[in-house]
């Protein structure tokens, strides 16, 4: 397995900060059979008309149910169809969405990993108090037995770790559940921003 070269953080940055890590893991394992997972984690390198590109990632980042509602802006007829708008502009982007920047992110997603015992020296240095893994039963991009990885390796939510479950939602929750999901992270931020580490 490789390892990806990791930031370092000082503790004392870290004491008055809550954690906050939004769709990742802690490393990129089986928990699928072997071809579904391999040919998932290279998909992307393999040349697709737009159309069909642009329903692959709609379809790995939210629930059927969200992309089928109306708009939730008022200016395509599906949440969908926006989505899809967005992702067309983006591409358009040729300085802002280069293929080599595509390629580099998608090799990060799959390869990175932290050991439980960096988790646990994280966990130890943020307090596991500050720590909050939110996750959607959908999602189709890091799956749930990822996510329960995480949250055991950084101590478990016995140890404080808070975990939050989406049912039915998908990989992109901030667009999926806007309201609440900007509520949970407001309200978790107020909570821990004051909070001294155990």
């Amino acid at each position: 397995m490789r390892k990806s070269n990791s930031i370092k953080i000082k503790a004392k940055e870290l004491k008055r900060d809550s954690l906050k890590i939004f769709e990742t893991e802690s490393i990129c394992c089986k928990l699928t059979e072997y071809p579904k997972s391999t040919i998932y984690l290279n998909s992307s390198s393999i040349p697709k008309a737009l159309d069909v590109q642009i329903a692959d990632v709609k379809s790995r980042l939210f629930s059927q149910e969200w992309l089928i509602q109306p708009d939730a802006e008022g200016n395509f007829p599906t949440n969908g169809d926006r989505f899809a708008a967005q992702e067309v502009q983006k591409r358009q982007d040729t300085e802002g969405f280069t293929r080599k920047g595509f390629m580099c992110q998608a090799l990060a997603a799959g390869w990175h990993h932290k050991s439980a015992k960096q988790l646990k020296e994280m966990a130890d240095k943020v307090g596991r108090e500050r720590i909050m893994v939110v996750h959607g039963t959908v999602d189709q991009m890091i799956t749930v037995p990822h996510g329960e990885i995480l949250v055991r390796e950084l101590g478990g939510e016995e140890s404080g770790v808070k975990r939050v479950i989406f049912e039915g939602k998908g990989h992109a929750l901030m667009m999926e559940e806007r309201w609440a999901f900007t509520k949970l992270v407001g309200d978790f931020v107020e909570k821990t921003e004051g909070m001294e580490k155990s």
